[in-house]
């Protein structure tokens, strides 16, 4: 019986090593890099240019200025 439960700690031992990675690459992530390459699906349109300059980063995230004629939404009152 001892000999039994010593084998299966020996053989859970060798099982979580496998996994970490003790013996090679884990199972977990072989392929992981070159599936993602193949996931891509039109790299060469992504084009990088120079940096936005301090005045059209706030350009872009300004909001949208109210028009003079409008009226701002305002929340309904809840009786």
């Amino acid at each position: 019986m001892r000999l039994l439960f010593f084998l299966i700690v020996l053989l859970n031992i060798v099982v979580l090593a496998y996994g970490q990675g003790f013996f090679g690459t884990p199972p977990s992530e072989q392929g992981r890099e070159p599936r993602m390459l193949m996931m891509q699906r039109n790299p060469q349109a992504v084009t990088l240019g120079a940096p936005l300059t301090p005045e059209q980063a706030r350009e872009i995230q300004a909001p949208p200025a109210a028009h003079s004629g409008t009226r701002a939404a305002q929340p309904h009152a809840r009786h």
